[in-house]
């Protein structure tokens, strides 16, 4: 190849490089690399104080107080009520996230949300200091509605975040760290609101700070670039059409929200009411003390998995596979709690439950990323997507208490939650596969001694720009 070819080639690789967004090219160490890491830590510490703010209440402040509240009651009334409050707030919540979506989508990409998470961190602190200090069941509803409805906006913010700026290849290493936040979230939160003892009022106030302290940092960071849209949503400037990419996307979302849903409820469903099965069913004088043992057990099982699954996931691509392998350790937890209800077993299914949780946050935030972006409005997605998180969260305490009502004990509750998340990963099948799906978002090529994304078009080989060049025969 002589000097003009070689002059050739490299202006094509030049000219093929900047046609590429610089936010599709992965960041690359030193420099640059240090706004992704310090972004990408304050969004993990933002979701460690929604975590705290979404697990402490349910496990501590709202049990204490409904039994307080049904001093003439039994065991049974508390447990009713405790799941009439939640599942309140669970309401509110998901015919309030839709709205919440739309606002974001309306909201360009460069512009950010910072407002939007300012505000809904703000309600969902506003909330935990007035359930701390509510004392009627409708008191405790209306606040914790509060609460949550701040709790899942931000949480909405966090996500179609990650939707817009987080290149496929990354998403599942940053499910991680909201993976990892979600275990230490319950173990921060429970040990903060359990620490004031029957001082509800304190435990709100603390739960609220620590709230504030982890969320500011993300609202004070700027973030990376947005990602350019992908090729089909770009290609449409309208509303939605109903052809084959549409449907494809529709039922995909459809799926994503009936796996997502399930998992959590039959997570709820086997974990919210530990305390009442601690103190009723086992009979433990200790019960708070015992759950915080159990807590610990399973998150340091979550972290640790959620560590090894959520950078092995970006590599294999084969997201599916983890979803099926949570459901299925998850369904075994619960059914060893039906089959054998003693201190034991308590601990060896939380360490069980442990790593099926995990192994299901180190992808959640890639699923559902990769769900959203290939739909027209990717904040409207998250929102459903979040919808069937919230419900299920708040509306398995009500569930569980409905079941435990009406069978008079815990077993049938914990054969239901076996049910339930077997029913997800049955309908994890529905889900795209990875591997058809993140073709543009394959490993980078190396083009002129730097990275660009699959997608667009790679500089020609010296033997190409040879070929063109030879004269055709006459």
């Amino acid at each position: 190849m002589d000097a003009a070819e070689g002059r050739l080639v490299a202006r094509l690789g030049r000219r093929a490089l900047s046609a590429v967004p610089a936010a599709a090219r992965p960041p690359r160490a030193g420099a640059e690399g240090e706004p992704w890491k310090r972004w990408t830590g304050a969004l993990v510490l933002a979701w460690l104080g929604l975590w705290v703010a979404q697990f402490a209440p349910l496990q501590v402040l709202l049990p204490g107080l409904t039994a307080r509240v049904d001093t003439g009651g039994g065991w049974l009334d508390v447990v009713r009520d405790f799941g009439v409050v939640a599942g309140a707030g669970g309401l509110v919540a998901a015919l309030a996230l839709p709205l919440v979506g739309r606002a974001l989508d309306r909201t360009p990409p460069g512009a950010g949300h910072r407002g939007w998470y300012v505000a809904a961190v703000a309600a969902c602190a506003g909330g935990l200091v007035l359930l701390g200090a509510r004392t009627t069941l409708l008191g405790a509803a209306a606040a914790w509605s509060l609460t949550l409805l701040g709790l899942c906006a931000a949480g909405t913010v966090l996500t179609v975040a990650v939707t817009r700026r987080v290149p496929p290849g990354r998403r599942g290493t940053v499910s991680t760290g909201v993976g990892a936040a979600n275990a230490v979230g319950i173990v921060l939160g429970t040990a903060l609101a359990a620490s004031t003892g029957d001082d509800a009022r304190t435990g709100g106030l603390l739960l609220a700070g620590a709230v504030l302290a982890c969320c500011a940092p993300y609202a004070l960071t700027r973030p990376p670039p947005p990602l350019p849209p992908a090729p089909s949503v770009a290609a449409s400037t309208g509303p939605p059409e109903p052809g084959p990419a549409a449907r494809r996307a529709s039922r995909h979302l459809l799926a994503g929200f009936g796996v997502r849903g399930l998992l959590v409820l039959g997570n709820a469903l086997g974990t919210t009411l530990l305390l009442f099965f601690f103190t009723y069913r086992l009979g433990l004088a200790d019960a708070e003390d015992f759950l915080v043992r159990v807590v610990l057990v399973y998150v340091v099982a979550s972290v640790l998995t959620a560590a090894v699954c959520g950078p092995l996931s970006d590599r294999l691509r084969a997201r599916r596979r983890f979803l099926v392998a949570s459901t299925a350790l998850q369904a075994v937890a619960a059914l060893a709690l039906a089959a054998v209800p003693e201190r034991g077993t308590v601990l060896g299914a939380a360490l069980v439950l442990g790593v099926g949780w995990g192994t299901f946050t180190a992808v959640d935030q890639a699923v559902v990323a990769a769900v959203a972006a290939a739909t027209q409005r990717p904040a409207a997605a998250v929102a459903l997507l979040g919808i069937a998180a919230s419900l299920a969260q708040n509306l398995g305490p009500l569930a569980a208490a409905v079941v435990v009502t009406v069978a008079g004990g815990f077993t049938p509750l914990y054969v239901l939650a076996a049910v339930v998340v077997g029913a997800a990963g049955l309908l994890a099948a529905a889900l795209p596969a990875e591997r058809s799906t993140a073709r543009q978002a394959r490993a980078p090529q190396a083009v002129a001694g730097r990275h660009m994304e699959d997608g667009a078009t790679p500089p020609p080989s010296p033997r190409t720009v040879a070929r063109w060049r030879k004269p055709k025969d006459s």
